[in-house]
């Protein structure tokens, strides 16, 4: 028998907040091989490799390997060249095989840059990874295999397009099937908490220029049998998987059938108290039904974000990365009818796409922050293969790169390559377009402001784009401003283009604890001086505002109902758009403090940051 070896590494982000998932991906292109005859006769599975561990802990308690595959994308690319160079190093009969999706598809130079390995899997790779191994046995000739690059002699052999599987049914799950059973205890042995992968379809429509997830070939959509999905789901529950994260493109797009993945997924965590959270891409044009799914998973208390993506609200941008947006009155919809609902809509903008500039940008977070919008901005990074990528495209719109560490990095440092201006924003400008995204959006998604910037919006006249401007020309002048050991951090972060530190999470944590916890009380007297500042007339309701900001944020401290006692009904006005009367009115904060599941206070806010989760049921009991 020949021992086979497949890794498929979870990505891993600064801090203590891992998340690590199942090898999905790895896990389905066995599950196919297995099913043929010559595989299971002359294969031995030693193990799934899904934890990132040093090279030489891996290389200790390899034991011959005939063949080592891995799965490649950004946040492993690096280890996994590094991992295959060792294990060929000291096996050089070895087969060493890379899968993926960052494996590239127009690189002629791959092998002579990487001579240790044997053989790339382009696009999926069920079809092309079992014909390998049939090959390998004499089963098939090695040249019918489709979707595969050979190295012959550091040269590229492509043996042609790749296949796509017409029947999803033929692959057998990873879960069920037993084959993840090692992975889970090795994981629980640890310690460690796995969270599922799911896919209930394959394919995406849309060709995004920025993607390389749909184009042509690939964009088909594709089912899984509701069977299977159901006795995941199952499975999930039973295992007690708290996260499940779903692979799927567009989900919400088939409205019955997704709506009957919902009530699996709600039937089985009333079932076993699991899974937890679903966590997925909904579909790019987000619908009525989309809405209704998201509302009835928040109130299963199993939704983490419901996503609208619109990557740019400029349309010469959208038109330039061959993007199709819902149209200003259908998006103004979907965010009325999520805010009726109670349902909040988090949107995904990528920064430095083509045809922006600093003021479309701006204009465009201001639009969906006042729509209600929890705002999540990426930096543009440059994928293998996407179209964006070309040289050619590249040129036409002047787009400068530069590949900086990776926010990814760990035991093996990752790189990517990031966009650091184009033709329309200069490298200074795009400095300045991140700074000011960090800084409104940690404010005004973290609950820190968001309910003060829209009071002054309503009530004066002063405009976010005014508010969020002065407040941070404050902070940066100011060198006694809470926040500007922090503004000056991250100023310095852009201007080494560590763009990787504006992804919100585990690097915005002594910040969200200096201005929330540490410094909470001198952070908000501070705001509310400025504020008055930038008003310039006596407002007797402010103090109010503050307070209604300060109480709706969940703080571990608070465990009971908080009563606050107004002179107008403020929240109305600024929540639901009522016309302010004054008079005595009373509001009740349900505070609960925060979650046992979450070892402290930033862990919660970081968790619920894309569904407001930190924010308590506030009740007007009197006016």
């Amino acid at each position: 028998m020949k021992n086979i070896y497949m890794v498929q590494v979870s990505f891993e982000m600064p801090g203590d907040n891992i998340i690590r998932y199942f090898p999905y991906s790895v896990g389905v292109v066995w599950s196919y091989a297995s099913t043929f005859k010559s595989i299971e006769e002359n294969y031995d599975l030693k193990e799934i490799i899904f934890l990132k561990e040093s090279l030489e802990d891996i290389i200790a308690r390899l034991d011959n390997p005939s063949v080592f595959a891995v799965s490649a994308y950004i946040w492993n690319e690096n280890y996994n060249i590094h991992l295959a160079k060792a294990v060929k190093d000291k096996w050089p009969d070895c087969k060493i095989i890379v899968g993926g999706p960052s494996v590239p598809n127009n690189n002629p130079d791959f092998f002579t840059k990487n001579p240790w390995i044997d053989y790339l899997i382009h696009h999926e790779g069920e079809i092309s990874f079992s014909g390998l191994l049939r090959s390998f046995v004499n089963d098939i000739d090695i040249m019918t295999v489709p979707g595969i690059s050979i190295n012959v002699g550091g040269k590229m052999h492509t043996t042609g397009p790749s296949k796509r599987i017409d029947d999803l049914s033929g692959i057998p799950s990873p879960y069920t099937s037993g084959l993840f059973d090692d992975v889970l205890q090795k994981a629980t042995e640890q310690g460690i908490k796995l969270n599922g992968i799911i896919e209930t379809n394959r394919g995406c429509p849309f060709q995004c220029t920025f993607c390389d997830w749909g184009g042509t070939t690939f964009s088909k959509i594709k089912k899984f049998n509701l069977q299977r999905i159901t006795d995941e789901i199952e499975w999930f529950g039973r295992n007690e998987v708290e996260l499940i994260t779903n692979a799927d493109a567009n989900f919400g797009i088939f409205k019955d059938r997704d709506t009957d993945i919902t009530d699996v997924l709600i039937d089985t965590k009333a079932k076993y108290g699991y899974p937890m959270i679903f966590d997925t891409n909904w579909s790019k044009n987000t619908n009525d039904t989309c809405v209704s799914l998201a509302q009835r998973m928040l109130d299963a208390k199993m939704m983490r974000r419901f996503t609208a993506a619109v990557q740019s609200m400029n349309p010469d941008t959208l038109k330039a990365i061959k993007r199709v947006n819902l149209d200003g009155a259908q998006l103004d919809n979907v965010a009325y009818t999520a805010k009726e609902r109670g349902v909040s809509v988090s949107t995904e903008l990528i920064i430095g796409l083509p045809e922006e500039t600093y003021d479309t940008w701006r204009e465009g977070v201001i639009k969906l922050m006042k729509d209600n919008f929890i705002i999540e901005a990426h930096p543009l990074s440059m994928l293998p293969n996407s179209h964006m990528s070309h040289p050619s495209y590249k040129k036409q719109y002047g787009l400068k790169t530069k590949t900086i560490k990776s926010y990814y990095s760990h035991v093996i440092d990752e790189t990517q390559e990031v966009v650091i201006a184009t033709k329309d924003i200069d490298e200074s400008t795009m400095k300045k377009i991140y700074v000011w995204t960090w800084f409104v959006g940690l404010l005004e998604q973290n609950g820190f402001t968001n309910f003060i910037s829209r009071y002054l919006d309503k009530k004066h006249q002063i405009s976010l784009e005014e508010f969020y401007e002065h407040l941070i020309d404050h902070s940066t002048a100011n060198e006694e401003s809470i926040l500007h050991p922090h503004v000056r951090k991250w100023q310095a972060y852009a201007d080494e283009h560590q763009y990787a530190r504006f992804h919100a999470g585990a690097p915005y944590q002594k910040v969200v604890e200096d201005i929330g916890m540490t410094n909470r009380n001198d952070f908000f007297d501070e705001l509310y001086e400025m504020t008055k500042e930038l008003i310039g007339a006596e407002d007797l309701n402010l103090k109010s505002v503050f307070n209604i900001q300060k109480l709706q944020q969940s703080v571990p401290d608070l465990k009971d109902k908080q009563i606050l006692e107004c002179n107008a009904n403020l929240y109305e006005f600024v929540e639901k758009d009522r016309s302010l009367n004054n008079g005595p009115t009373t509001y009740v904060f349900h505070h609960n403090g925060i979650e046992e599941r979450h070892k402290d206070w930033f862990s919660f806010m970081n968790f619920t940051r894309k569904n407001r989760g930190w924010k308590v049921k506030i009740e007007q009991i009197s006016q």
